[in-house]
């Protein structure tokens, strides 16, 4: 063979060769991640090749080659960001922090600041507000609505203000809120909603398992925190708030153990059944329309259209439909692959909804 054709014979060995790893490698990463392939946020930022050699280092020397798709981490500062609250379970410490969102991209790490001002009343900065405000609106909800991952001034809360500067906007949210928290935080403001004034309270479908704290629940923040926070000790005072039907069918709230590692038994427990959640997720919004005459503007930002809690709402809820489905361009972006919270774009995308319905208020 020729020298000229001994080398194209090379290349296109060479070729057949990487082409047969790509597809062995590719083969291989499926295999290992297929339970969570679904989760994923994109294509992977490199060939299959390297993934399946970096992973099987990982697996030769745990720590020392990272997976970016599970190596994201979260941490606040300075410490004390939150407290015990006997009612919600947890509630947030007044202060200006720094949550910094940190991950892989290409194998080097790279981290993104986010400014959070929580004010003296427990609330999120949201702008500046006449000190005769001639409205407020209450915006109530989870992690979501609050704002993680984004500075005070990219919440849609914070862009409501803007648009609305003679109304005081005043951010009731927190990292896994549910409507159990939201109907305590009503009846802690009911005597200072007025008549004209708004709520706003956000709604997902995985707000369901957080109403009757099931133990998927549980489950999902062990697993969230062994990911995300590895170092932090886990402490027995972490209660999540529970909303349940008695015997008598009657709404009853109480708080429980965020760890499965305080009880075990619960959090291996049998899931409850969809209906019984369904009849609790509507008997507390009921409950929460019930603290106002106002008008309760429920923000769906995630979730199906058939969702049997959105049948028949109380007369003072008006539904904004805010899910995906309900934009004509993609909006659901999030914190530059550092995390899975809504980014700008989501947020204004929220606030767009909202500020036509707000405006339409007398």
């Amino acid at each position: 063979m020729s020298g000229p054709k001994k080398a194209v014979f090379y290349v296109i060995l060479a070729l057949i060769v990487g082409v047969a790893l790509e597809i062995a490698s590719s083969a291989f990463l499926y295999a290992v991640h297929k339970n969570r392939i679904a989760n994923l946020p994109g294509p992977p930022s490199e060939p299959a090749t390297f993934l399946a050699v970096r992973t099987g280092l990982s697996w030769l020397f745990p720590g020392s080659f990272p997976d970016p798709a599970t190596y994201r981490r979260m941490t606040r500062q300075p410490a004390g960001f939150f407290a015990e609250d006997p009612e919600q379970g947890y509630r947030t410490n007044p202060g200006r922090y720094v949550f910094r969102y940190s991950g892989l991209r290409q194998g080097k790490p790279e981290h993104l600041d986010a400014i959070v001002t929580i004010n003296a009343d427990g609330t999120r900065f949201s702008g500046s507000a006449a000190a005769t405000a001639a409205r407020r609106i209450f915006v109530l909800g989870d992690s979501y609505v609050f704002g993680d991952g984004v500075n005070d001034e990219q919440t849609f809360a914070f862009l409501l203000q803007t648009a609305f500067p003679d109304s005081a906007v005043e951010l009731h949210a927190l990292a896994g809120y549910s409507w159990a928290n939201a109907l305590v935080t009503m009846d802690r403001i009911r005597d200072r909603i007025r008549p004209g004034d708004v709520v706003v309270l956000g709604y997902a479908a995985y707000y369901k398992e957080r109403h009757v704290a099931a133990p998927s629940r549980l489950r999902s923040i062990r697993d969230w925190m062994a990911a995300t926070f590895p170092d932090v000790e886990l402490d027995p005072k972490d209660r999540l708030i529970r909303a349940r039907l008695g015997s008598d069918n009657r709404l009853a709230l109480d708080t429980i153990p965020m760890h499965c590692k305080f009880d075990p038994a619960y959090c291996d427990g049998p899931a409850p059944a969809a209906d019984y959640v369904d009849r609790v997720s509507r008997e507390l919004l009921k409950a929460i329309a019930s603290k106002t005459g106002e008008k309760i503007h429920l923000l769906h930002m995630f979730g199906p259209k058939a969702d049997p809690v959105l049948r028949d709402l109380p007369a003072n809820v008006q539904l904004v439909a805010a899910t995906p489905q309900d934009f004509s361009y993609v909006m659901q972006d999030n914190i530059m692959g550092l995390d899975d919270h809504g980014g700008p774009y989501w947020h204004y995308a929220m606030y767009s909804r909202l500020k036509p319905v707000i405006a339409a208020r007398p």
